[in-house]
């Protein structure tokens, strides 16, 4: 009888100990800033506070400059904008073809000045995985997709080497169509770094080889030509090394899912756990701008384009993100005014 107390008694100290053990490592963790428990939910929200700047130089005479310049706007499940300021202030705001712009003109520019845009915002992760888990959250869309069907420029889908490929490629469903699509693009194209040209569907194909805009322009292409309905997105992806953000990549129609995203480039991986990063677990680092790929508002351009009346002009753009602990709530902005007398002003677009 002595000999089962005695273990009882032992095994209530160990117990004790172990529960002080843990308790004193739980509290470490703690005050090292670790969180009591893991929140699945703020995983798949970001913060991010975002600057655009456009330096301009003006060489000799001009007489007039005016500048369009690609906005974020919010998107259920992808993004929520919390404010776009502007200095100076924008001249007017178009909202266009699901897009917006800010729209800057200056007469008699000085022959240096600048254009800042600063946003913030909260991006959400959205993918395939996603898409599925939120199913119904969101409301589907039932647009007319006949225009995500179509021959487009640089989204050759009816070029006799486009329908040659695709007839390779065979799904039992649509699900499986578009990842036959997705792994067709990855064993073809080769990244061959940045290029200033573009190339579209048909030449990427050709070449084997091209950048982000090639591999979605092919990945699109070849769904349409599947029956498919795609698109091109435009945007940025948060980054804080020397590659430049500017990025694009694509979205493809589910039924009762609606549009869901795939960047391509991106899981261009022999590796199936890197190739499935850009299949159906995309990280929360995308911002949408436009999902229209020949843009007529900015002349085919992407991101911004400026005109000029006069003398050369020449420009710089730059991005700049602050990281996430960094990231503040934007201060209050005062009501839109006239901007006179090169006084600064700031507006908020909702």
């Amino acid at each position: 009888m002595r000999s089962i107390k005695s273990y009882l008694f032992v095994a209530l100290v160990v117990f004790f100990l172990a529960g002080i053990a843990v308790g004193r490592r739980i509290d470490r963790r703690i005050r090292h800033g670790y969180p009591r428990t893991p929140n699945p939910v703020t995983k798949d929200i970001r913060k991010v506070e975002m600057d655009l700047g456009y330096d301009f130089t003006v060489t000799g005479r001009t007489d007039r400059m005016k500048l369009l310049v690609l906005l974020p706007r919010s998107i259920a499940g992808r993004q929520k904008i919390e404010s776009v300021s502007c200095s100076p202030q924008a001249s007017r705001i178009i909202n266009k073809n699901g897009n917006r712009y800010a729209e800057f003109h200056f007469f008699k520019p000085k022959k240096r000045f600048s254009v800042n845009i600063k946003v913030h915002a909260d991006l959400y992760r959205y993918d395939l995985e996603t898409a599925r888990k939120k199913k119904g959250k969101y409301p589907v869309e039932e647009p007319d997709l006949s225009e995500f069907l179509i021959d487009e420029r640089l989204i050759q889908k009816d070029d006799e080497s486009i329908q040659a490929s695709a007839k390779k490629i065979n799904g039992r469903n649509r699900y499986e169509t578009v990842k036959k699509v997705y792994d067709y693009v990855i064993d073809t194209l080769e990244y061959g770094g940045l290029f200033e040209e573009e190339f579209g569907a048909v030449q990427a194909l050709s070449q084997k080889k091209g950048d982000c805009t090639e591999y979605s322009d092919l990945f699109v292409a070849l769904c349409r030509a599947k029956g498919i309905p795609a698109r091109v997105v435009t945007g940025y992806t948060i980054r804080f090394d020397s590659i430049p953000p500017k990025h694009h990549w694509a979205e493809v129609y589910f039924e009762n899912l609606g549009w869901v995203p795939f960047d391509v480039n991106w899981g261009d991986s022999e590796n199936p756990v890197s190739r499935n990063r850009g299949f159906d677990s995309m990280k929360t680092v995308y911002i949408y701008l436009s999902r229209v790929r020949n843009d007529k508002v900015l002349h085919n351009k992407h991101f911004y384009t400026f005109t000029y009346w006069g003398d050369k002009v020449d420009i710089k753009s730059t991005i700049k993100f602050k990281k996430d602990d960094q990231a503040k709530k934007p201060n209050r902005v005062r009501k839109p005014g006239r901007n006179s007398g090169g006084r600064k002003r700031v507006r908020n677009y909702e």
